[in-house]
């Protein structure tokens, strides 16, 4: 069988569709260029920086003088560029990842072994933002495509027997899953979370990917109801905010203001209380935005207390109408707000990582880094662990007091493994908090 070597760029959904392209070709992975005779590079169009370096790439690894395939959204939004770069390889765009020329979300990827399964549910949003080009490569502003429940369930049932630990739900807008289907009954997020947890027996975690915010409120007292009652659901929640200024959300095409996505946090927090994860994106220097409009943002992170910023400096993508919006801001000034807001943001999620110091928690570890033992607790913070590389925990369930803590990670050390090395039988999820009560 021909060997492939696959780069994938972006979300979660890109790695996703590049594997069902790999798959439907029926391509033996390699983890290396060399060893391959196709190339699959799978490509973000969301970023202009994130441009700059894909090309790059790709006219690199064109010069190996392999059989070459770019799919995704660049290749959709720049093909004559791609084309240029890379003049033998074919170009496959996102609505063709299934093989025919529209996306029908009925291929999903099939598990091939591994710690995580990345499940795509859906492909499209509901949404009309003006700085996105992703919604003419992929679908927007109400183009919806959602896979069958039933597949969903097929394939993570196989992936869990398989070993699988953490199983993704991802898309482009995960909460708008099954809005194609009017939202009947079977076809919402909740509900797919209801039967998965129900159907699919075993040990192993869910993360919910990211979701607009105003379509999440729709939702949103039914699928905390869910992650309250198991633990199998990371306590985990991007929900992007873009500004913390009114006018600003308003120039970019959001559908909600400031004080609806604070109570909607707020909501969340309440239901759940700690520990929870709130993840956001933030575009800093977007056409028209004023000093005080930043600092209404800064204020916004300081306020809500985030655990993860991801800052982003307005890109002009093209075809998209803040492209050609009138007061651009400078690149140097957007250099230097996104400098601001990034050292706010980890300054906060420094603060809220402190206060995890001296609890516990179940954390399933997923990988060696570097040496490093890291794993995911309950709310799906990284966790490094002092055991080394070679203790055999990697897929196991440990409960670990916090030792101490740091912006991005956790530090801790493990005092007791609910799953036993070297047996096929686990404690139930709901057992996992009797566990922890009993210990403490």
């Amino acid at each position: 069988m021909a060997k492939a070597y696959v780069e994938a760029f972006g979300c979660w959904l890109a790695k996703a569709d590049a594997e069902v392209i790999r798959q439907r070709l029926g391509l033996v992975p390699v983890a290396r260029p060399e060893d391959a005779d196709v190339i699959l590079v799978y490509t973000c169009a969301v970023r202009e920086d994130g441009e700059v370096r894909q090309l790059a790439r790709i006219r690199e690894l064109a010069g190996l003088g392999r059989e070459m395939i770019v799919a995704g959204c660049l290749a959709r939004l720049r093909p004559h560029t791609v084309k240029s770069l890379a003049p033998h390889a074919e170009l496959i765009y996102p609505s063709q990842v299934e093989g025919g020329r529209e996306r029908e979300m009925r291929v999903l990827p099939r598990f091939e072994g591994g710690l995580v399964y990345v499940v795509p549910l859906q492909v499209g949003c509901l949404g009309n933002c003006t700085f996105c080009a992703t919604k003419y490569t992929r679908g927007g502003a109400g183009y919806v495509k959602s896979a069958d429940p039933d597949e969903v369930i097929r394939h993570v049932k196989k992936a869990v027997e398989g070993g699988a630990r953490e199983i993704y739900l991802t898309g482009q807008d995960v909460i708008t899953y099954g809005f194609d289907a009017r939202w009947r009954s079977g076809w919402t997020l909740p509900d797919l979370l209801e039967r998965l947890l129900r159907e699919v027996d075993g040990e192993y975690r869910v993360r919910i990917g990211m979701s607009e915010p105003w379509v999440f409120e729709r939702f949103a007292d039914q699928i905390l109801d869910i992650v309250k009652r198991d633990r199998r659901v990371y306590r985990y929640f991007h929900l992007p905010v873009q500004s913390g200024s009114d006018r600003v959300l308003k120039a970019m095409g959001r559908r909600y203001t400031v004080d609806e996505y604070k109570e909607l946090i707020r909501k969340i927090r309440r239901v759940l209380g700690e520990p929870v994860f709130i993840a956001t994106d933030i575009i800093v220097g977007f056409p028209g935005e004023e000093w005080e409009d930043f600092l209404a943002t800064v204020k916004l992170v300081e306020e809500l207390q985030f655990d993860k910023v991801h800052v982003a400096r307005f890109s002009p993508r093209p075809f998209t109408e803040a492209a050609v919006m009138p007061r651009q801001v400078p690149d140097a000034e957007k250099k230097r707000r996104s400098k601001i807001l990034s050292e706010v943001a980890l300054r906060v999620a420094h603060l809220r990582n402190g206060a995890r110091v001296g609890s516990r928690d179940v954390v399933l570890i997923t990988e060696v880094d570097h040496g490093l033992v890291v794993g995911r607790a309950g709310d799906y913070r990284q966790v490094v662990v002092k055991r080394g590389p070679g203790d055999g925990l990697l897929g196991q369930f440990v409960e670990v007091v916090v030792a101490g803590a740091g912006p991005v990670y956790l530090y801790g050390d493990v005092i007791g493994e609910l799953v036993p090395r070297g047996t096929s039988s686990t404690p139930s999820p709901s057992s996992f908090a009797q566990e922890l009560a009993t210990s403490s």
